[in-house]
């Protein structure tokens, strides 16, 4: 019999025991190798299988995860899911589990990552260090990895659903740290990400070293309000934590959003656009589907600065009485499923970053902050240290500081006044899609 037939017969065997019944296979192969004061530190092969039971009788929803596949054992899961049920109390906004929907067309998933050696990476990862260590003497390339995942994923379920997904990915990323006349540079860190083995090695050695050179020359911050650029990583990190969390469904619902009733307002400035789409260019899992077998799609979330709506997942939609938009996150440990988006991608502009440094009379570029993750997504506050940061005078980088920024997303989202043609794809946390972005009369607070 073959898998379908397989996850069919299943699919039956579980209705004897649910009203409804979803059952989801994931098998993923990852392969990382790290790096730790110039030398490769580790080197690890991760093979799994999960599968993940849930099933639904009289409102009351029963889960169990196994880590095979086996006919015999994910039966045994089903049975066990079922005496769970029993036991959970009823979920009266409870609907049903999502319907088919049309696919986009299936991409192609390069087929070197699914046979990568750890050969590869190695490769990969000294010839980085050796190409720093090469340019300059002074550097460490402090940690890193390079890695691959690969995963086969499978929903199906008792409305219908039957669909399976490939993805596949690449990372490589370095901290480098210099050391030269006494004075010891913060890490500096770069990368790249890719759905494919080609991965820029020498471009991320050649940024970071860049950015090691303005770092030897430390500069003081003072208390101001100034043009602030922040870098891709900067940006992923707050937004990921202070903004994007605010498009949930779930949050509109339970009137945890700032975003409620703002659809149709401005809530940032004409040059943020956002939106969500797996199938763009740079995205690293294109998928077809969300964790439920739901189709995505693209969703315009923020159109030349006005708030166009929200996300959704099954189980909030139906009791918004809307439909899923196809954001539905499964939770590998768990097994439950949460709102939250796919590749959230920040339009680019036309200008490269260098371009739009030199026009910068006195300002910072910011590559990176500390404490996003203790933002409030609830109304948008944050307190963070932007740290590295570097100070541009006269159209030029010409050192390295350190300051606090204190403020709201949606505020700082009105004072952008430039985004980037360059974009970079940002693998970690929420997948991020996003350019370079050019804020004006940011408040500093210098840090000593």
């Amino acid at each position: 019999m073959d898998e379908v037939g397989e996850m069919e017969e299943l699919i039956k065997y579980g209705e004897k025991f649910f009203d409804e019944l979803e059952i989801v296979v994931r098998r993923s192969r990852g392969i990382e190798v790290n790096v730790e004061l110039n030398e490769i530190s580790m080197g690890a092969t991760r093979i799994e299988k999960v599968t993940i039971i849930r099933g639904i009788k009289d409102k009351r929803v029963g889960i169990a995860i196994i880590d095979t596949d086996s006919k015999e054992e994910v039966k045994k899961a089903i049975e066990e899911a079922a005496k769970m049920a029993k036991l959970n109390t009823p979920d009266e906004k409870w609907s049903s589990l999502p319907s088919p929907g049309k696919y986009r067309e299936k991409p192609k998933v390069s087929e070197d990552l699914k046979s990568v050696s750890t050969e590869t990476l190695v490769e990969f990862v000294t010839r980085g260090i050796k190409l720093a260590r090469e340019s300059d003497p002074n550097v460490t390339v402090a940690g890193g990895s390079a890695g691959t995942s690969w995963a086969e994923v499978e929903i199906f379920n008792s409305q219908g659903i039957n669909v399976s997904q490939e993805f596949g990915s690449a990372h490589i990323f370095f901290e480098f740290v210099g050391k030269k006349e006494g004075v010891v540079t913060p890490g500096i860190f770069d990368f790249d990400a890719k759905d494919n083995l080609e991965l820029d090695v020498e471009g991320v050695v050649n940024r970071g070293l860049e950015r090691v050179k303005w770092a030897y020359n430390v500069k003081e911050a003072k208390n101001e309000e100034t043009t602030v650029i922040f870098g891709p990583w900067a940006i992923s990190g707050l937004l990921s934590y202070a903004l994007f969390p605010a498009f949930s469904g779930e949050r509109l619902v339970k009137k945890t959003t700032p975003l409620a009733d703002k659809v149709g307002e401005k809530v940032a400035s004409d040059v943020i656009t956002i939106y969500d789409d797996t199938f763009h260019e740079l995205s690293i899992a294109k998928a077809i589907a969300d964790g439920e077998g739901v189709p995505t799609r693209k969703v315009t979330l923020i159109e030349e600065g006005i708030f166009k709506g929200f996300i959704w997942d099954n189980y909030w939609a139906k009791v918004y009485g809307t439909e899923s938009t196809g954001h539905g996150q499964r939770d590998w440990r768990g097994g439950g499923v949460s709102i939250g988006l796919n590749s959230a991608v920040i339009e680019n502009g036309k200008r490269e970053l260098s371009e739009i440094i030199g026009e910068i009379k006195h300002g910072y570029l910011v590559e990176g902050l500390q404490g996003a993750h203790s933002s409030n997504p609830d109304n948008g506050n944050f307190a963070v240290t932007a740290n590295p940061a570097y100070l541009i005078e006269d159209g030029e980088v010409v050192g390295s500081t350190v300051f606090l920024i204190a403020g709201n997303v949606y505020e700082l989202l009105k004072q952008a006044t430039e985004v980037s043609k360059d974009q970079r794809a940002l693998p970690f946390m929420t997948t991020a899609i996003t350019p370079y972005i050019k804020f004006e009369n940011v408040k500093i607070a210098g840090k000593k």
